[in-house]
């Protein structure tokens, strides 16, 4: 007897094939067999008639790292067909240790005294993680920020040798534990202070393990084509395969730059060089509003700097700085101005919450920069903002790309909301997949085979995931059935957490995580999965 039966789904089976009818049968969290008229007893069958089934979507980039102290369900990605999170993105992964990261990852004080116990190394982290039930299968980046803040603290200085060691070692124990590769943020403190040669010496590491670079890179407007050639040259000396994170062209003066972008990601793979992105599927970027103030203002950490930014000539240098020096640092505001930048979430103001920082100005009859320095001193160092700066036909070009997977760089809800709730964050929390199946269906990027193999078996050949991102037999039941011609993302600006459309059921290794376009509560049937050759 099989434990499930999916009867009369159109199956879309992520390898580009064309899609075909029959049925799916699922038995101890694999998938049993794939055939037409598949005729045996079943605990439970599903009829999914006019719908598609396909494997369940890999979300590239995610900052879901904290869901592996809270246990969370993980309920805003299962709603969009995703059942494989990326995680430890943008540098700031959980381990090795390093308290100056907290507010990254927005932990409790219960889970960052575990936290500190069980990540002392990245080994550590991993072998905890694996006896955490998590609501989707998550795999993991190490963190170069939480190296390097291991290391050398939060300095700008250089490395000497003996670092450059001792950050090798951590990547190294990283590789052997089954990590992905190892994730930078070169906007972020303190992997911003970092060289491209110290990176590339970091980076060698991984080599001989098969790892890949991923990188927010350091810059997403003006700098963008020698922040991607950095990368590119990083992978291409260390002798891995590189990754650009959430890939985008920023700013109005630079409409039409992804073009000479992904020739440069064409060009380094004729030459032999791995070049992957991802990208979420919006005009606005993300990020924490301290990390639009440009690094030099951020050094000593969150509490030197909080003090620093209560000076009204600090605030000015800071505010000449991101509008005048944007070659030594590209802030989000530089290019979405301060009616442009959105804050989403201020847990001790909220009544800032969707707001721009030109309105809130305009409320307290304060000049921008001190809005937003005020902000941040009465939040702790901790707020988010939202960053009107993308153009639609840069955004549609690198959509378009084989090369570029779908990650939403953002994380888990660790508790349910009000899908009409007004604010609070990115529709890219609970949209990403549903979204970008939805665009690349209405502007006829690809056919329904292409665009699913996109977000599921290219994704996880790239990033060495094994058996995962196909509906074979023998393998996971990681699947998601969905509408195509249905599919809607709901979630916008003022309503992020509106629930999509077109998203029917979804199965984590074999349990029903999703059912009506509803996530059961308290089902975690995700597990760790490692780096495979």
């Amino acid at each position: 007897m099989y434990d499930i039966l999916i009867k009369n789904g159109q199956i879309v089976d992520g390898s580009g094939k064309p899609a075909f009818y029959g049925d799916l049968a699922v038995k101890d969290g694999k998938i049993a067999a794939i055939a037409p008229g598949i005729d045996a007893p079943a605990a439970r069958v599903i009829d999914v008639s006019g719908k598609q089934v396909t494997p369940g979507f890999i979300d590239t980039h995610s900052h879901s790292d904290s869901a592996v102290y809270s246990g969370s369900d993980c309920h805003n990605y299962l709603e969009q067909g995703v059942t494989t999170q990326v995680a430890g993105q943008c540098g700031s992964g959980l381990a090795p240790y390093y308290g100056e990261l907290k507010f990254k990852h927005r932990l409790t004080e219960e889970s960052e005294a575990r936290w500190a116990t069980v990540g002392e190394k990245p080994s550590t982290f991993m072998q905890y993680a694996e006896t955490v039930p998590m609501g989707t299968n998550t795999a993991y980046f190490v963190g170069h920020s939480a190296i390097r803040g291991k290391v050398m603290g939060m300095s700008s200085a250089a490395p000497t040798p003996g670092q450059i060691a001792e950050m090798q070692a951590y990547v190294k124990d990283a590789m052997e534990a089954g990590y992905l590769g190892m994730s930078t943020g070169l906007v972020y403190a303190p992997s911003v202070y970092s060289t491209t040669e110290e990176l590339i010496e970091v980076a060698k590491v991984m080599s001989p393990y098969g790892g890949m670079y991923v990188s927010h890179i350091r810059g997403e407007g003006n700098s963008l084509i020698p922040a991607v050639r950095e990368v590119i040259r990083i992978a291409e000396e260390a002798k891995v395969p590189a990754f650009v994170s959430h890939l985008k062209v920023m700013g109005e003066s630079n409409k039409g730059a992804s073009v000479q972008v992904l020739r440069e990601m064409d060009e380094a793979a004729a030459r032999g060089v791995e070049v992957y992105a991802d990208q979420y599927p919006y005009t606005a970027g993300s990020a924490p509003l301290s990390s639009q103030i440009p690094p030099k203002f951020l050094e000593g950490g969150t509490t030197v700097w909080l003090e620093r930014i209560k000076n009204s000539e600090t605030r000015q240098q800071i505010l000449w700085s991101i509008f005048n020096e944007v070659d030594e640092f590209e802030s989000g505001i530089f290019h979405a101005g301060f009616d442009g930048s959105l804050i989403t979430s201020a847990k001790k103001t909220p009544e800032y919450v969707n707001k721009t920082l030109g309105q809130i100005a305009r409320e307290r009859g304060v000049e921008p920069i001190d809005a937003l320095c005020d902000l941040l001193i009465a939040n702790d160092g901790v707020a988010q903002g939202v960053y009107f700066h993308i153009s639609v036909p840069d955004l549609m070009n690198i959509m378009a790309h084989p090369a570029v997977f779908c990650g939403s760089d953002t994380s888990n809800y660790a508790q349910r909301y009000d899908p009409e709730s007004v604010g609070g964050g990115h529709p890219r929390s609970c949209g990403t997949m549903v979204r970008r199946l939805e665009l690349v269906r209405d502007f006829r990027l690809r056919t329904m085979e292409e665009s699913v193999k996109n977000l599921t078996g290219d994704a996880a050949r790239a990033l060495k995931l094994g058996n995962h991102g196909q509906l074979k037999e023998g393998w996971d039941a990681n699947i998601a059935i969905i509408e195509y011609d249905k599919l809607h993302a709901c979630a916008d600006y003022v309503h992020p957490r509106r629930k999509n459309q077109g998203v029917h059921w979804v199965l984590v290794n074999g349990v029903v995580a999703v059912e009506n376009g509803e996530a059961i509560p308290g089902v975690r049937a995700g597990k760790v999965i490692k780096r495979q050759a």
